[in-house]
């Protein structure tokens, strides 16, 4: 399994692992999840999903869904949510 890594800006908080990534941006007033990923089929990096959410709940939420399927690990997508509640609270 490919090492995970974290990149937190005051625009966006961002999970890497391997060829799969998921973003979360602030919108205004409200939190966009995305989730990329590039693959021998696919090609460079591609969004497969985007969702829009109001309250940042619902956007960790979702960010510990998209990590969870992407690293196979529900350890890895709760330390993940945890880490971009955290990021949302200070952004």
């Amino acid at each position: 399994m490919a090492c995970s890594t974290f990149e937190e800006t005051s625009d966006e908080f961002v999970w890497k692992n391997g060829a799969d990534c998921v973003m979360v941006t602030r919108i205004e007033s409200s939190w966009q999840v995305s989730y990329l990923t590039a693959g021998r089929l696919m090609g460079s990096m591609r969004t497969v999903y985007q969702a829009t959410h109001q309250h940042p709940k619902h956007a960790a939420w979702d960010v510990l869904a998209k990590v969870t399927t992407a690293a196979h690990d529900n350890e890895e997508g709760m330390q993940t949510a945890m880490r971009a509640a955290q990021w949302m609270k200070r952004a």
